[in-house]
């Protein structure tokens, strides 16, 4: 009997050593208690294996982030915002159920992303970016990388992007001949000299943010109900 109750001790250690999570950060463990004090199911002030993977949602903005290293933990989170800390560098993957990602308004120089399939909303802008990582991403929807310093950017992968917002980049070209599904894009403030646009016939042509002196190559339906966007003023 003695044996028994010893091996279901050792079994029952076993299953709790295992819940328990190391954070790198352990002010990161803090921060999301305290705002969400209903993942702590069995109150012992620690966010264990099993409540981790049971959040779907973490809105973490303005909280002086700068390592998130420790959200692998929440490996179901279907929504994440990290804007407005101090974040320079992130690496966000194999997340198989994340719809929504949020991280402008940082110190970014360095970021990637990937395999992330049931990613629709992705937004970086207002970093230090000159390059972002993006692989096995094809369902993003929306892409906001504005006032960055990017250079260059491939858009082939995402054959489902609809709105595009570049805006206060260092991009010399554009190519959209990948994209059929866009709606709308800005890509004012680069230094794009041309673009073509005849393969977005799904574009809303009288709200298009571009520079008036890039030369626009569309069709003649296209150009016939052209009208560039309202100028944006940036605080």
């Amino acid at each position: 009997m003695k044996k028994i109750l010893f091996i279901l001790f050792i079994i029952s250690y076993n299953i709790l050593y295992t819940q328990e999570l190391k954070f790198q950060n352990p002010d990161l463990e803090k921060i999301i208690l305290n705002k969400y004090s209903e993942i702590d199911k069995n109150k012992n002030g620690k966010i264990e294996k099993s409540e981790a993977e049971n959040v779907k949602d973490l809105n973490l903005m303005k909280e002086n982030l700068e390592n998130v290293n420790d959200i692998i933990f929440f490996k179901n989170l279907e929504y994440l915002s990290l804007t407005t800390n101090k974040l320079k560098s992130l690496k966000i993957n194999n997340f198989k159920h994340l719809k929504k990602l949020y991280c402008a308004r940082n110190s970014l120089k360095n970021l990637e992303i990937s395999n992330l399939p049931a990613l629709r909303e992705f937004a970086c802008g207002v970093n230090n970016l000159e390059y972002v990582k993006i692989q096995n991403c094809p369902n993003i929807e929306s892409l906001n990388m504005m006032n960055n310093q990017i250079i260059e950017i491939d858009l082939a992968p995402f054959k489902k992007l609809k709105y595009l917002t570049i805006d206060n980049n260092k991009l010399k070209q554009l190519d959209l001949s990948k994209n059929p599904n866009l709606e709308q894009i800005t890509i004012n403030n680069n230094e794009i000299t041309e673009i073509d646009i005849t393969k977005n016939q799904k574009l809303i042509m009288h709200i298009l943010y571009i520079d008036k002196d890039v030369k626009i190559i569309g069709t003649e339906n296209q150009m016939k109900n052209y009208k560039p966007g309202p100028v944006i003023i940036q605080n």
